[in-house]
């Protein structure tokens, strides 16, 4: 994982953030690894936090064969809190989206046949 945020941090990783954001002041990429178990779910949020002048949040999906019945789906909210996109974790799919934004992510099943493991972060000012 360290490798990973490492390369990220590149100029060219770097550069292409910039181009598909618009944004030109992102200076540094951060990261997580994540891991979804049986009942594990996030609630709602849109990772503004002060300080942490996040411009673009990061989901890089791992798990080989994510079925979507397993929940887990990365889900978007408008304004009254209604879904109005939801995202299964595809292997190496790399999902990007602005902060803030209201997410979350979904009851993963009692059945999911194995962990939604991900890499997830920010992408920083």
């Amino acid at each position: 994982m360290d490798r990973l945020i490492s390369a990220f941090n590149t100029p060219p990783w770097l550069d292409l953030f910039r181009t598909l954001t618009g944004e030109p002041a992102i200076r540094l990429v951060d990261g997580q690894a994540t891991r979804y178990l049986p009942g594990h779910f996030l609630t709602g949020h849109d990772d503004n936090v002060a300080g942490k002048n996040r411009v673009a949040a990061y989901v890089l999906n791992l798990t080989p064969r994510w079925r979507v019945e397993w929940g887990g789906l990365l889900m978007f909210h408008d304004d009254a809190g209604d879904v109005t996109r939801a995202l299964a974790p595809r292997h190496n799919a790399l999902h990007l989206f602005r902060v803030p934004q209201p997410h979350s992510v979904s009851l993963v099943a009692p059945f999911a046949g194995e962990p939604r493991l991900a890499i997830t972060g920010w992408l920083r000012r």
